[in-house]
């Protein structure tokens, strides 16, 4: 019994699906796959960057602007009449057209400058008036140097105007491009170096102080300590040059003859310009002609040698200076006296002092260049190489007809 159960069983699992049944289910199983669609390649993202082109005073430029990463742009700067290009502000080419390659952005700006020739250096200004100032009322440029003039104050009476034109063209004669023996270069170093634009005292142009009789003169005094509590402002004034000692009018030691006034208008001018000016044109002059031994130890410097030897060997007398040649307090003084005494000798022009000798403060052994030469070769040399260069020697008749007894004679001077 148990055997007839199981027959009907299987005969119903045989046949229970048929072969058209079994494909169709297979048929039913297979999936179809829709293919994904295409990514869309993204635009590419271009990179700019900005060129920012400007041009300074007395210029123009062509224009800058934004550009793709990589352009290479041109610019070209042109300089107005009148002025140079000198190159770029952001850029370090001095060429005035140059190609930029942009990966970032940049500025430049073309920079220029006033065509400037010597002969505008070689100035001949009037006398305006100073407002506002305490003690002095007039001043006057000329070759780099301001000249700035007492008022009637302290007792005195103004500085006359011609007295400053007197001054203003000895400067000039001083400063005589056309001379014999002037090196040009050497000479126009020295007005840039007096007017502050070059040099050690750049910043300071130099100024030659004038003012009557002398300094004991006025009352209250001006030249001391206490100036600023009498003359209020005068210290801050005078704080915006360089200066050395001053120019007297009618200068109480003088004799009120020509010749006297030669030898005092020359002696303070050489000292502005030595100090101020000398040392700066010819080069190394800077170093070789210092004096400023308040600030350093000029003891081996070119002129503080041909100072000592010219003292060693009985030339240049310093007893008026304290007698002591290792006096670094009195060296100063000492040099920049020597400079003019020199400067006399190799010029012949002792015969201005009062019976054509400075002795025994200069001997008369070197009052030519010869006597120079044999007593103190340093100082001729030194005189040679730095101060013919660059300082004319005024002419003796010239300064005669300029300089007359009892304040006559005409200055010649001519502002520009």
């Amino acid at each position: 019994m148990k055997n007839l159960f199981l027959i009907p069983i299987l005969l119903l699992v045989l046949f229970s699906c048929s072969p058209d049944e079994e494909t169709q289910a297979a048929t039913n199983t297979v999936q179809t796959i829709t293919p994904e669609p295409e990514a869309e390649t993204p635009e590419p993202v271009v990179v700019q960057y900005t060129l920012t082109v400007t041009a300074g005073n007395g210029g123009s430029v062509t224009n800058g602007g934004t550009f793709d990463d990589g352009t290479s742009v041109s610019v070209t700067a042109n300089a107005n009449e009148g002025y140079e290009f000198v190159g770029w502000d952001g850029n370090d080419s001095t060429n005035e057209a140059i190609t930029i390659t942009l990966n970032s952005n940049q500025t430049i700006q073309a920079l220029f400058q006033l065509v400037v020739s010597s002969e505008n250096y070689y100035s001949s200004g009037d006398i305006i008036p100073i407002e506002a100032v305490i003690f002095y009322d007039r001043e006057l440029d000329v070759n780099g140097i301001k000249l700035i003039t007492a008022g009637e104050i302290g007792g005195q009476q103004a500085v006359p105007d011609i007295w400053i034109y007197k001054t203003a063209q000895l400067f000039k004669l001083l400063m005589d491009k056309d001379s014999e023996g002037i090196d040009s270069d050497a000479q126009l170093n020295m007005i840039k170096t007096l007017k502050g634009e070059i040099g050690w005292h750049q910043g300071y142009p130099s100024g030659q102080r004038i003012a009557r009789g002398g300094g004991n003169e006025y009352s209250p005094g001006f030249l001391g300590d206490s100036r600023n509590q009498f003359y209020p402002g005068i210290e801050a004034f005078e704080d915006e040059f360089t200066l050395d000692d001053m120019v007297w009018y009618k200068n109480i030691d003088s004799r009120g003859t020509g010749d006297d006034d030669i030898n005092e208008i020359i002696e303070h001018t050489l000292h502005t310009l030595h100090r101020f000016g000398v040392r700066g044109g010819v080069e190394g002059s800077t170093e070789v002609l210092n004096i400023e031994a308040e600030e350093e130890d000029v003891s081996n410097t070119d002129v503080f040698l041909a100072m000592k030897e010219a003292h060693n060997n009985g030339v240049f007398d310093i007893e008026g200076y304290g007698g002591d040649i290792n006096n670094r307090d009195a060296w100063p003084v000492m040099l920049k006296e020597y400079q003019y005494l020199l400067t006399y000798g190799m010029w012949e022009f002792s015969e201005f002092w009062e019976g054509g000798s400075l002795s025994p403060e200069w001997n008369d052994n070197a009052r030519t260049p010869e006597g120079v030469l044999a007593n103190n070769p340093l100082g001729y040399q030194l005189y040679n190489t730095y101060f013919k260069p660059v300082i004319s020697i005024p002419n003796k008749e010239v300064l005669r007809t300029m300089f007359q007894d009892n304040d006559q004679g005409e200055s010649g001077y001519t502002p520009d």
